[in-house]
């Protein structure tokens, strides 16, 4: 079995519905948008990331832009892909 040592996380600005993907993804749901989802959204993931570290795991956290919006920002798995000979690609 392989654990991860480390792990990068990507704190969302602008998490949110994403219309362009709803179609297609039975997740998602379209909530009330605004700040105070904003909030909840960010100590959700403070809160994450705090018990990764409070496990033993090193967490590397990038900070999404404003522009463009990402709503997925979150999941990079759709920014790059990395693989066990070193390669990365977007």
């Amino acid at each position: 079995m392989h654990s991860a040592s480390s792990v990068f996380l990507v704190r969302p600005t602008n998490f949110g519905f994403n219309a362009q993907t709803a179609d297609s993804n039975a997740f998602q749901k379209a909530p009330a948008l605004g700040e105070e989802l904003n909030k909840k959204v960010m100590e959700e993931f403070d809160a994450f990331a705090s018990g990764l570290r409070e496990a033993g795991i090193n967490v590397i956290v990038f900070e999404d832009t404003h522009a463009p919006i990402k709503p997925d920002a979150i999941f990079p798995n759709n920014w790059l892909s990395l693989h066990g000979d070193g390669t990365l690609v977007l």
